[in-house]
This record gives C-alpha cells, structure tokens and sequence, in this order.
C-alpha cells in the first residue's frame, strides 16, 4: 500500500512538472472581468456550479483538486493556464475535458453533458470498480491511458464550416407568456453531427439561449411576442460554436415543420441574423415552443475544431 502511494506521488509529482508547470508559465496578464468570467467556466465544466469564497481560495481549491498544490504566477496567469489545461487545450497536449469526453465515447458510444468530474467518477465505476482518491489529472489520466494506447488518440484538426445543420431539442418550454426578456433557456443537440464520417458534436451537449424580448398577448389588440437568441454550444473538443437561424436552417425547419409544432409555424423570421422566433399572427394569441420542440440551427461561421478520428 505505501509502495502504490508513493508510486502515485511520484507519477503527480513528473506530470506537475512535465506538464501543468509547463502549461503555466508565459500567460499574458487577463482582465479581472475575463478572469471571473474563465473561473466560473471552469467550475461549471468540472462541478456543475460556480464556486464560492474569494477569488484566491477559488483558484487554490482547484489547484489542489487538480494536481494537489497551488502553483506560481499572478492570479490571473494561474486561471488562464486553468482553463487552458481543463476546457481548451491543444492538439498536442489535449483538454482534460477533451480527453474525458473521447474515453465516454470509446466505452459507451455516447457523451453526457454532466460535469467532469461526474463523468470521471462514472468512468473510474465502470472501468476500475472504484472511486479513486488520486487529484483530478492524474484520475483523467489513468482514464485516458486505459482507453488509448499510450494515451495517444488519432485525432486532426478540422474546418466545420458555415451552415452545419444542428438539430436541437427545447429541454423547457418558452413561452411569450410566462418569459419575461433576460430569462434563459437550455437545449440539447438533438443527434450526433458528422463531417466527413467523423464526430465532431455529440448528441445530448447542452446549448443556451436567451429570451431577448417576451411581450405577452393581449385581447383583441396586441399579438404575443417571443424572441429568442440562440448562443453557443461546443464541439467534441472543446471549441465554442455559434449557433444561428440562418438560410440553410430555414429551409429545414420549414421540411420539418411538424416537428416544430403547428403553435410555431410560421414564425421563424431571419430579418437578425442572430435567429429569432417571433410572434403569433393572431392579436390574443401567446407563442409557446414547448418542451421536446425539435428544429435547426446552424454554425455561423467557419470554425476550426479537433476531432477524434475512429
């Protein structure tokens, strides 16, 4: 046992080194709003919630959690370097999130959209019987190395290109009704999207939007209004991909109609290229999309992302 436990320290010890450290030095100094902004990012990919407690206990609870310490560097340095090695990576050194998310899809054929560490917990269940009490990169490590051989995926980057079809699925129902402007909503990519035969979005990854302005109906005088932002979801990688009501989408939604539902056709308008769904064509009438409504979206632009090649 205390043979296995200072084999562990050790292996913690050269991939702080190797790796972590090496992450950490050279940042370039971040805005204290984009540093919030990034620490909350994190949280919510590993835990779900956004921590609490000042901003240097956040920062030191996930250092310790990752590789056990704290490390150096000015505070806004250290989170940079933390989303970096947790949600962005590279295509040489590959995302924590990254590398959880292609072992999901190598064990399971599919990839939740639960926290990391959730999904890690899940994954160290399945593969090893047990919880492990090793810090967070070494549990993803042991994950990855399992699944890969020599923790070496074939992966390469690709072009996703403007005007990928997105299906998703409303995970709530919106309405003109019961919205009011700056409420949020969630939805789900509704199937796996592929280019060229290779995943590059999963089904079941979670997207937001946003209730831009919600005016409810009145008698005989003023028709229901709902319009609705469609923001970002993410790639298999990691990579930010916005999503919008454009041309391409259009045409599909209007193949596909019925599955949209009959309280909605009709209304989808292109006029801001943002997409929106606006307002019911009768004066009284309120617009509802309601839960399990499936439509399209599309990728507004070119975006580079890393994909795993099967």
């Amino acid at each position: 046992m205390l043979l296995k436990k200072l084999s562990t320290l050790f292996m913690v010890i050269i991939f702080i080194c190797t790796t972590v450290l090496t992450q950490f030095a050279g940042a370039q100094n971040v805005s204290q709003a984009t540093v919030l902004e990034d620490l909350e990012e994190i949280e919510m990919t590993l835990y779900g919630q956004a921590g609490e407690g000042s901003l240097i206990e956040r920062v030191e609870y996930l250092e310790k959690e990752l590789v056990g310490r704290t490390l150096p560097g000015t505070i806004g340095n250290r989170v940079k370097q933390l989303k970096e090695f947790i949600i962005d990576g590279t295509p040489e050194d590959l995302s924590v999130s990254f590398k959880i998310k292609l072992s999901q899809w190598i064990l399971e054929e599919r990839i939740t959209s639960e926290p990391i560490l959730k999904q890690i917990e899940s994954l160290e269940n399945t593969l090893f019987g047990e919880i492990s009490d090793d810090v967070l990169a070494m549990r993803a490590e042991n994950i990855f190395e399992v699944c890969f051989k020599d923790g070496k995926p074939q992966i390469e980057e690709v072009l996703i290109p403007a005007g990928t079809l997105v299906p998703i699925r409303f995970l709530s129902d919106v309405s003109s009704k019961k919205n009011k402007t700056g409420d949020t909503f969630a939805f789900e990519v509704a199937e796996n999207i592929y280019i060229d035969g290779k995943l590059i979005l999963p089904a079941n990854h979670v997207g937001t939007g946003e209730v831009v302005e919600a005016k409810k109906a009145k008698i005989l005088s003023r028709k229901g209004k709902l319009e609705l932002a469609f923001k970002t979801t993410l790639a298999l990688d990691g990579t930010v991909l916005n999503l919008v009501l454009g041309e391409e989408a259009e045409e599909e939604n209007e193949r596909i109609a019925w599955a949209i539902g009959a309280g909605v056709l009709g209304l989808i308008v292109l006029s801001n290229p943002i997409g929106l769904a606006a307002g019911a064509l009768i004066p009284g009438k309120n617009v509802k999309i309601e839960e399990g409504s499936e439509m399209y979206l599309q990728v507004e632009k070119n975006t580079k992302a890393i994909i795993y090649v099967q």
